[in-house]
């Protein structure tokens, strides 16, 4: 896009935020509006399975311990629209005031002013000098920290070892060759269950189809000058496609038109033998109110092999940050809340309870000694990131990949034909925005 096109869009909605705001309470002078007095409600959104309840229970406890007249509102929310909520909520007077943020999301919100500049704040904030570079990058929009890093993540497999025993598959897979072998002999060996999955794969499932458009070289896009180019048509990312495909068609019983929201509960179900999945994943499968803890000693993970001998298939480095919105109006809440959250005590319970990639390097040893979390921390060295455009966050509330994957997994277009289409979408909406 050029650098006009994208300042008008930005100050479009920057425009809109404003005047959605126009009547409220007058502003603080900060940024931020005019603190409330006696009892505060805080809310905060946070995506559902992002951190395991009691990581957040004693965080609120703390929390309630330095503001005990206070009250902390945790409202749960879905990936598949949570833009459409944040712009809504951002639009309006009174949005949450702290919310979780996809890493690829923070730069619209960044940009339009709908975050508060933390950049004189973060001194207060722990290991603010050893972040993740990606998580840093993803919170700094032209020069300020509009954001608190949460943590990263990336995805490997995760099966039961049982299941690969009773299918005589001795070790797992190295090559995607590999890969296909063994989940069509699991389902060989489970062909009376007929809710089995060797290879639980949801249509929706974009984060987890990644890996194999790259490993083939294909790309989601790419950019020529000022301008954006779709490119998940090309011969590499399609013949990635076509891989993922024989996977899904012979060996998945999720449902083609599904995401993978609700994947770690069915998978405790004991119906599947492979997820492609995130470390932490294993608590949610785990949970004893809606997973399986006998399944402890039965998950193990490995990384998504790669089509070349050798090699694993690169991963998409995922992650979340913590934003606190501008027109909260309990901003020093909001800054006491996200504190602990992003510190040092909860991600370290954040990294060894929930299995995430903390926010800090000097908090990465954490997982050395874990054969299961270490598999995590090496795939994300081979690892990507979606396109570093302003307007990435429409491709996304626009559910192209999603909807591409669905139309091929059903059968109701070819690779080609929906490739095609996604990439023209994906062409015209980084460089207008929609």
């Amino acid at each position: 896009m050029s650098r006009r096109l994208r300042i008008a869009t930005v100050l479009a909605f920057a425009l809109a935020l404003l005047l959605a705001a126009c009547g409220g309470d007058d502003s603080s002078g900060s940024g931020g509006q005019q603190a409330q007095t006696g009892p505060r409600t805080l809310t905060v959104w946070l995506m559902e399975g992002s951190a395991p309840p009691p990581v957040i229970d004693a965080v609120n406890a703390e929390f309630k311990t330095k503001h005990p007249n206070d009250t902390v509102k945790i409202q749960l929310q879905q990936w598949n629209n949570v833009t459409t909520k944040l712009d809504a909520a951002f639009a309006g007077s009174s949005p949450p005031d702290v919310m979780e943020l996809g890493n690829t999301l923070v730069s619209k919100y960044g940009a339009a002013g709908a975050l508060q500049d933390l950049t004189g704040s973060k001194a207060q904030l722990d290991n603010n000098a050893n972040w993740l570079q990606s998580l840093t990058e993803s919170c700094t929009v032209d020069g300020k920290l509009v954001c608190a890093p949460y943590y990263a993540g990336s995805r490997a497999i995760i099966y039961r070892k049982s299941m690969f025993t009773k299918a005589g598959i001795a070790k797992p897979p190295t090559t995607m060759a590999e890969l296909q072998a063994a989940a069509d002999k699991l389902m060989q060996t489970f062909a009376s269950d007929k809710r089995f999955s060797a290879f639980y794969f949801p249509g929706k499932y974009w984060y987890a189809a990644l890996p194999f458009i790259w490993d083939f070289g294909g790309d989601i896009a790419k950019k020529e000058g000022d301008q954006w180019r779709g490119t998940v048509d090309s011969p590499e990312a399609q013949q990635g496609l076509g891989e993922l495909k024989k996977l899904v068609d012979c060996c998945s019983r999720a449902d083609k038109s599904g995401d993978e929201a609700k994947q770690d509960q069915t998978f405790a179900q004991g119906h599947i033998a492979m997820i492609v999945a995130n470390g932490w994943e294993k608590g949610v499968i785990l949970d004893k109110k809606t997973g399986n803890p006998k399944l402890e000693k039965d998950l193990a993970a490995f990384p998504l092999p790669s089509h070349n001998a050798g090699q694993t298939a690169p991963v998409f480095l995922g992650g979340s940050d913590l934003g606190i919105a501008t027109k909260s109006k309990n901003q020093d809440l909001a800054m006491d809340w996200v504190k602990l959250l992003s510190g040092t005590k909860y991600q370290t319970q954040m990294a060894t309870v929930g299995g995430v990639i903390p926010n800090s390097t000097t908090l990465l040893t954490l997982h050395q000694d874990d054969p299961y979390l270490s598999v995590f921390d090496s795939t994300a060295k081979n690892s990507r990131f979606t396109p570093t455009s302003p307007n990435w966050a429409n491709v996304e509330s626009a559910n192209i990949l999603p909807d591409m994957l669905v139309s091929i997994f059903t059968g109701n277009a070819s690779i080609a034909d929906a490739t095609k289409k996604a990439s023209e979408q994906i062409t015209t909406t980084l460089n207008t925005g929609s």
